[in-house]
């Protein structure tokens, strides 16, 4: 059930925590944020964005997630009601686009109908929408094809930003025209090394905005991002895991926030990881101790699964696979000892976890190479049925089990890019969107769960930690969104005088 304002009724006092924010009086925004990222910006295009490090500054969705990740809360929308077969949304009055267009339910319609037609995780995501009926300027109506209990946290995610029609219309994407408290100033901006953003003074809520001016500087060498800090060029900095311990030492304030459970995919399930044999080989051949203390400095962890404790779907009774070289053997020979060789693509970031689990591969008999990208390359590529094999996630799959097989297992799943069916699987979700109770339906996620494991279907997860670097006493702590890449709560930053 939901309440007026959207929410679920057992976590509504976060709602309304979230309703009272959007209406509180705070100072008026001033001082500029310079922050330090690794992320470069390509283009404005919000869809085919890794994380929200920049898409967060200038646009805005219908719906967000609280600090806790999984809280919905309202955005340009105020209200909503999930059934079965439609979403119905109340949307913000008063709010325009910084182009001047005015938001409505037109622009929402145009909006969706735009993602859905894009070929991305977020058009798949979109897909049991049937119709867009619009009543009025500020409500309107998601027909659905099939009941998809999660539709309403799809809408909280990055794939879901608003962008003026204007903006959709001309096809452009040098400059991001949305909804943000901050316009994007392209003059005073050196595109992939620095981006500015000024204030935008007709934004629906200057009350709850803290800072004028954020400049973001592109800084991907460990070193001189620690320095940036040391020298005050930066209040806040994206660390790399490098340097987290050096900045800690150094008296600067150090944030850690889980952001993504990482895993191994076998995209290619068709052929060369279609006998489970192999699968649970490779699931067995990785150290994921020493790969996340090797790689990462301990800002990752193994876990035994996609979904945390105390997330809904979360299976007590899964362990996770053990690192066994003898067992991967065996289990190869089971299955004929194949001939299998592949490459690991990887970017700087992930050079080191990569290279190392290439080396374990090749110790059990599996000929495994790399292969280095620049980070945009990287991700236009690794969800591809260019790589059998990959190590990432994507936040689609955060959301929920749902969305997560839809994701990644369904045969249009867009992380299953061979299209390889799983009859088991698909009966065992058909049975949970069936099932009207909320708590025997979640017995049955966690059935799926199961499954995935009994299968090796996926396995090796580690939960990834963002680190950010502060200086305490020029900026207060950094609000952060857990699982969710890259998120910092730009409005909700507060310099210190």
């Amino acid at each position: 059930m939901r309440t007026a304002s959207g929410c679920v009724t057992r976590l509504a006092a976060g709602c309304l925590l979230g309703t009272a924010l959007a209406g509180a009086a705070f100072a008026a925004p001033e001082g500029t944020l310079n922050y330090g990222t690794q992320i470069q910006l390509d283009n404005w295009n919000p869809l085919v964005k890794s994380g929200q490090t920049y898409t967060n500054i200038p646009y805005e969705g219908l719906l967000q997630v609280a600090r806790d990740g999984f809280t919905l809360e309202p955005r340009l929308a105020t209200a909503w009601e999930l059934t079965p077969t439609e979403l119905n949304l109340t949307l913000r009055e008063g709010v325009v686009f910084h182009d001047g267009t005015p938001f409505d339910a037109e622009a929402v319609k145009k909006n969706i109908e735009w993602i859905m037609g894009s070929g991305t995780q977020w058009a798949a995501g979109l897909s049991p929408i049937a119709e867009i009926v619009v009543t009025d300027a500020t409500h309107l109506t998601l027909r659905l094809s099939k009941p998809t209990p999660t539709m309403a946290d799809r809408l909280a995610t990055r794939g879901m930003y608003m962008v003026s029609p204007k903006a959709l219309e001309s096809g452009s994407w040098d400059v991001p025209v949305g909804t943000g408290p901050w316009t994007y100033d392209p003059a005073a901006s050196q595109r992939g090394t620095k981006e500015v953003f000024h204030l935008f003074a007709g934004y629906w809520n200057l009350d709850a905005v803290g800072v004028d001016t954020i400049i973001m500087n592109v800084i991907q060498d460990p070193n001189v991002a620690l320095n940036a800090l040391k020298t005050g060029a930066v209040q806040i900095d994206e660390l790399p895991a490098a340097v987290v311990a050096a900045a800690s030492a150094a008296g600067f304030g150090v944030k850690k926030t889980p952001t993504l459970v990482q895993h191994f995919l076998f995209l290619d399930r068709k052929t060369t990881f279609a006998d489970e044999n192999v699968r649970k080989a490779v699931c067995h051949a990785v150290d994921l101790d020493a790969v996340t203390q090797g790689a990462y400095e301990g800002v990752a962890t193994p876990v035994s699964q996609r979904f945390l404790e105390g997330q809904y779907g979360f299976n007590a009774d899964v362990q996770a696979y053990s690192y066994d070289p003898e067992k991967a053997r065996q289990y190869l020979a089971a299955a004929g000892n194949p001939q299998i060789s592949l490459t690991l693509p990887m970017y700087p970031a992930t050079a080191t976890a990569m290279n190392l689990i290439a080396q374990m591969l090749r110790e059990v008999g599996i000929n495994a190479d790399t292969q280095m990208m620049t980070t945009g390359q990287y991700f236009t590529y690794y969800q591809t049925d260019r790589y059998p094999l990959q190590i990432n996630t994507s936040a689609t799959e955060s959301i929920g089990p749902l969305d997560y097989y839809q994701f990644r297992f369904s045969p249009t799943g867009t992380g299953n890019p061979f299209k390889v069916t799983v009859p088991e699987l698909d009966a065992i979700v058909a049975r949970a969107l069936e099932e009207p109770d909320r708590a025997r339906q979640e017995v049955i996620w966690k059935e799926m769960v199961q499954y995935l494991y009994d299968h090796a279907l996926d396995c090796n997860f580690y939960l990834y930690n963002t680190s950010w670097g502060y200086d305490a006493t020029r900026v207060e702590e950094p609000p952060t969104t857990v699982m969710r890449p890259s998120a910092l709560r730009y409005d909700e930053v507060r310099l210190i005088p």
